[in-house]
């Protein structure tokens, strides 16, 4: 019995749909991602609703390609004054200066790991009230 020319055409479709199908899934592997709450664990409930001091000049900046949580993020050490289309300081924090973080979330995606974030909210110049993330690093907090 001879194969026919059909039957090699169904096998070559087969072959390329399965292989379109084994590489979009390892495409959404790479891709996965996934945000938590985990405000109600410790270390992080400890840091919540309640004020702190911080120890350092920081910047709250705006970034228009922050995909986390929020375009604000509070950059700690940080004296900055960018007014660019894609990046800008919005706001200028001294040492002594009082933050309070309300939620704490961790990202994980399968290209990065996972990474942890303090969320806080402030109100600016202009009046607009806006919540911004803070990348938690333990044993270095920006705060007493």
């Amino acid at each position: 019995m001879a194969i026919s020319s059909k039957t090699i055409r169904y096998g070559v479709i087969t072959i390329g749909f399965l292989g379109i199908l084994f590489f979009a899934a390892i495409f959404a592997f790479i891709l996965y991602k996934s945000k938590k709450d985990i405000s109600n664990e410790e270390p992080y409930v400890s840091f919540l609703n309640k004020p702190h001091q911080l120890k350092t000049v920081s910047t709250l900046r705006w970034h228009k390609d922050n995909l986390r949580f929020s375009h604000y993020s509070l950059e700690v050490n940080d004296d900055s004054n960018y007014n660019d289309e894609d990046v800008k300081s919005v706001k200028q924090y001294q040492p002594g200066d009082v933050i309070t973080f309300h939620a704490a979330k961790s990202y994980f995606s399968n290209h990065i790991g996972e990474s942890y974030y303090l969320i806080g909210r402030d109100t600016l110049e202009t009046g607009e009230v806006v919540e911004f993330q803070y990348y938690y690093t333990p044993n270095a907090l920006p705060f007493d």
